[in-house]
């Protein structure tokens, strides 16, 4: 094939795209958004996600966070946030999202769900010197998250709580260590709170209790 027919094939490509009308962009955004949703395989909570296209919160998102997957997962956080009352809904969805983007991708869910991305961010607001380092630092966390934050599970003990504290704070020595549990777990954290923080003596502690969750935001202490 000559240059002159991959020219014409290529003009003919992009004077199609660009004689689409809006309303087959939108017809288009629509199927994609539509097959991308289809793992949850229930109607209503699908139409919940589809509301968090809107939201407030993602808007301030979309600011920082580039990666459209990592964007998903947080908008599967904001939805679970919208479904806390319902729990086999939510349990239905957290499974889903396991199944799909295994262990790390609930994470990153739950960062959301459980508040923590909002108030990490607001700790990163408050020493802030530039935008390219303030998204680094989102961009990090999340892509990383098992180095930062403990998510704790309601058959964990206080003993196993402390060892893997230690373990990561010692792995990875971060400017923000979070302990996060809900329900049963939040309960779990409470109980060894104290001995958390003699571990932790490098860090000052911010708790953050929010009706049934209980965060630990333990920050680095810098020292002159």
């Amino acid at each position: 094939m000559s240059s002159d027919e991959l020219k014409d094939i290529s003009e003919g490509v992009t004077k199609g795209v660009l004689s689409w009308s809006l309303e087959q962009i939108k017809s288009f955004a629509v199927k994609f958004r539509e097959k991308e949703l289809a793992f949850i395989q229930d109607e209503k909570t699908i139409e919940i996600v589809k509301e968090q296209y809107l939201s407030g919160e993602l808007a301030i998102y979309r600011e920082y966070v580039e990666d459209n997957n990592m964007l998903f997962l947080l908008k599967m956080g904001l939805t679970l946030r919208r479904i806390e009352g319902d729990i086999d809904r939510r349990k239905n969805l957290r499974d889903k999202i396991f199944d799909k983007y295994d262990v790390k991708g609930l994470h990153i869910a739950q960062f959301v769900e459980n508040g923590l991305l909002n108030r990490y961010i607001g700790i990163l607001i408050e020493n802030i010197t530039s935008v390219a380092k303030f998204k680094e630092d989102i961009k990090n966390i999340l892509e990383n998250i098992e180095k930062h934050v403990l998510f704790v599970k309601k058959d964990d003990t206080e003993r196993y709580i402390l060892s893997q504290s230690n373990i990561i704070i010692t792995s990875h020595p971060s400017k923000i260590f979070i302990v996060s549990g809900t329900y049963n777990a939040a309960k779990i954290i409470r109980d060894c709170e104290s001995r958390l923080k003699e571990i932790l003596r490098d860090y000052e502690l911010e708790k953050i209790s929010v009706d049934e969750k209980e965060n630990l935001f333990f920050k680095r202490i810098i020292r002159k």
